[in-house]
């Protein structure tokens, strides 16, 4: 049996008006979509091989039953940019040395986050002990 390798992934929310939903995600991730191949379809490259995708004009709009989070260096300071721009972030909710997250949604219902990894490089490697703990994923 061949062995499914994946090297990039994409995720597809649904959204409203477009010009909302455009200006909405560029307030979140701080730039314009890096891709828009349709008039109402709309990407933006999270890391190599990771994409958002934004299907806006859905009527209804029929928001994800899954969380995104997106990893941040300092999340202090990327839920007090997102707030001074009127983006309502939840209060967050840190697991002591592993990570620290908090919780938000679009103006659609699509459940997002934001996330910073508290665990060091190098830090221990018992399983629970840290995020980067290989243990933790399957070979």
């Amino acid at each position: 049996m061949t062995r499914l390798a994946p090297s990039g992934l994409t995720i597809a929310l649904r959204a409203g008006e477009d010009i909302a939903a455009r200006t909405f995600y560029t307030t979140l991730f701080g730039r314009a979509p890096d891709y828009s191949p349709h008039e109402d379809f709309h990407e933006w490259q999270i890391a190599r091989g990771a994409w958002i995708q934004i299907m806006t004009g859905c009527d209804p709009v029929e928001p994800s039953l899954n969380r995104v989070r997106f990893q941040v260096e300092d999340l202090a300071a990327a839920t007090a940019a997102l707030r001074a721009q009127g983006i309502a972030v939840e209060p967050p909710t840190t697991l002591p040395g592993v990570v620290i997250f908090t919780n938000l949604t679009d103006p659609w219902g699509n459940p997002l986050g934001l996330f910073q990894d508290l665990a060091p490089a190098g830090g221990p490697t018992v399983p629970g002990g840290t995020v980067r703990d290989e243990s933790h994923f399957l070979g």
